[in-house]
């Protein structure tokens, strides 16, 4: 079962090829403005959604993108009501790893273990 650690992986991916760079093209732009972890490999983990990312690498990100930080995360997370579970249905697989998503969620692993949540509205 796959599990994502990040939301912003695909929007990445995809402003990044709007501006027909390489992965490396952009693991460039990242180094100039500072951010010393960046390579092609690294772009290729936030990409796939395989590696968390840091509040100062989402900044690096939408500064090398020319984007508003937000840019970087899906519509419909931006647009949610219930931001909790949008990001918890992100995190889950798309191919239907529920349990892991969930259990990563305490609201709703919690229920899968039986347990009563502490915060009840988010």
């Amino acid at each position: 079962m796959e599990h994502h650690f990040n939301v912003v992986g695909p929007q990445v991916r995809r402003l990044r090829s709007g501006k027909k760079w390489s992965q490396n093209d952009l693991a460039i732009k990242l180094q100039i403005l500072g951010m010393e972890t960046a390579t092609r490999s690294k772009v290729g983990k936030i990409e796939s959604r395989m590696v968390w990312i840091a509040d100062e690498d989402l900044i690096f990100l939408a500064r090398a993108l020319d984007v508003p930080t937000d840019e970087l995360y899906p519509d419909f997370i931006r647009g949610a009501k219930r931001l909790y579970e949008a990001i918890c249905q992100s995190k889950a697989s798309r191919f239907g790893a529920f349990v892991i998503g969930s259990l990563s969620c305490t609201q709703l692993g919690a229920g899968l273990l039986g347990f009563t949540p502490i915060i009840t509205n988010l």
